[in-house]
């Protein structure tokens, strides 16, 4: 299951969302969706959990969601935002 990384934290102010590279001080203003997964990236939520909830909050396709979502977990991935603790 997926983890957030403990070099990043995600904030939620008003109407703006954020990532922060804690380990070089980037900010990274993200949208509510990648704000939702990564807060879902708690170890617990499995992928498939992640998507059924994302699909009935934001009320989009399944497949859509999917997509999306797995777009954004391989540059998450790849930038070590977060890792698969299943691994």
């Amino acid at each position: 299951m997926l983890m957030l990384s403990s070099t990043v934290s995600i904030k939620h102010e008003e109407e703006n969302y954020m990532l922060f590279d804690n380990s070089n001080g980037n900010i990274y203003k993200i949208n509510e969706v990648s704000h939702k997964i990564l807060s879902l990236c708690d170890g617990e939520n499995s992928n498939e959990n992640i998507i059924l909830s994302l699909t009935n909050e934001f009320d989009v396709a399944k497949a859509d969601v999917k997509k999306d979502f797995n777009d954004l977990i391989k540059i998450l991935l790849n930038k070590q935002y977060i890792y698969d603790n299943d691994n």
